[in-house]
């Protein structure tokens, strides 16, 4: 297995635990915002550490600030949505694979701006990955 497959279900893995986190902030009543906070202060703690670590001086365009502000900015709404969303309710494995259409925005997106390949077998892992959410949230 080559190592961007293998560091992408680190991530997977990762993001299902941070996901389960977030789904047990909410069953225990934690505000929100509050605990958007810690989790934004460690987030930030570990890439100041990563930073460091790898001895890179901090460097960004300008054009690249804004589009991670942009993406902290989503980010944010996302979480707050979701954090809600359970709050208000919403059962998590309903809640959590809706969200994870958040790949077919990505893969449009990939798509339209990035001019990335349309093949058929993308086309029906979207179709699938759309049907399986479906499946799961009833």
């Amino acid at each position: 297995m080559n190592t961007p497959i293998i560091l992408a279900i680190i991530s997977l893995l990762a993001g299902g635990l941070m996901s389960f986190c977030w789904q047990v902030a909410s069953s225990n009543r934690v505000y929100a915002p509050s605990f958007m906070l810690v989790d934004t202060l460690v987030f930030g703690l570990v890439a100041t550490i990563i930073h460091f670590a790898q001895g890179h001086p901090f460097a960004m365009p300008p054009k690249m600030m804004i589009v991670a502000s942009l993406g902290g900015l989503f980010g944010a709404i996302s979480f707050f949505a979701i954090m809600l969303a359970l709050r208000l309710g919403g059962e998590g494995s309903v809640i959590f694979p809706v969200t994870s259409l958040s790949v077919v925005v990505v893969v449009l997106l990939s798509f339209a701006i990035f001019r990335e390949p349309i093949t058929m077998t993308k086309l029906l892992g979207l179709g699938f990955a759309s049907t399986a959410v479906v499946l799961l949230s009833r």
